[in-house]
């Protein structure tokens, strides 16, 4: 008798127990965070990667990326003003993006989207995007080429204005240097560089490779025809080959040049080769 009711009171607790423990509620499933892709091309400029982000809703609006970027062809300085400032500085103090130091406090951080495809959550912050952008562009300029463009008595922002050119100006990686080492050149000189793709960012045109008198004449300080030397800031933001480009260009004694309707830059030692080239492959 004692061992048949000492089965019973087993049986009881253990009936007991499975159903305290059915009766507990389940966890919640975990769900996993959704992700996208967030992809900068190369030659965007900041009114092109707004608009991109808006709709993938990193940010609400044009007006709250610029907040944080500043605006395009803006110059501040020349209004008294300072552009926004990115503060990205670890525990110590320290910068941990040190090529942003570098930017004027006149201008936007136009130039500074390295080009490349970003996983980041669906809802991330666009202070999320922009640890990752500008984590790649350190990486990717390394410690080598920064030596390389201070030899050249440069230093990055100057050579990512000229790449930021390039990319715009021309099509093809192996026309790049080439253009590179003319477009120096003219800087060193005080020239005006008269490269369209400055005129079209200035007017924020898009879409051609050509510019009418009327814009090569508008007053904006990115206008490479009026005025010399490198603009305030970059118009675009340049890939990788462009900057390779910018900080090793290609020695050669021309001096002007053109992009056909192909996209194939063509080369002149004097204005009248230059007019030649006009005739021919423009025409």
């Amino acid at each position: 008798m004692k061992k048949i009711l000492l089965v019973v009171i087993i049986i009881g607790v253990a009936v007991f127990f499975l159903i305290k423990k059915s009766a507990r509620p389940k966890p919640a499933p975990i769900i996993p965070r959704e992700e996208i892709n967030i992809t900068i091309i190369p030659g965007w400029n900041l009114r092109q990667v707004a608009e991109m982000l808006v709709k993938n809703n990193i940010v609400k609006n044009d007006d709250e990326f610029y907040g944080k970027l500043g605006q395009p062809a803006y110059n501040y300085a020349a209004f008294g003003k300072s552009a926004p400032v990115l503060n990205f500085r670890d525990d110590s103090g320290a910068e941990i993006f040190p090529l942003l130091s570098g930017k004027p406090d006149g201008v936007s951080y136009e130039g500074y989207f390295f080009p490349d495809t970003y996983r980041v959550y669906k809802d991330a912050r666009l202070e999320d995007l922009l640890k990752k952008v500008f984590a790649n562009l350190e990486e990717k300029i390394t410690s080598e080429t920064r030596a390389e463009i201070i030899n050249e008595n440069r230093n990055f922002f100057q050579a990512l204005i000229m790449a930021s050119i390039l990319e715009k100006e021309v099509k093809f990686d192996e026309d790049r240097a080439m253009v590179a080492d003319i477009l120096w050149r003219r800087y060193k000189k005080n020239w005006a560089l008269q490269v369209d793709s400055s005129v079209h960012y200035a007017v924020a045109r898009t879409g051609d490779v050509f510019t009418t008198a009327k814009e090569r004449d508008y007053d904006s300080p990115w206008n490479t025809y009026k005025y010399p030397g490198l603009p305030p800031g970059p118009i675009s933001n340049p890939g990788f080959s462009s900057l390779r480009a910018a900080i090793n260009p290609r020695a050669n004694d021309y001096w002007f040049f053109l992009t056909d309707k192909e996209g194939r830059a063509r080369f002149a030692r004097t204005l009248e080769e230059h007019n030649h080239n006009k005739f021919k492959y423009l025409k």
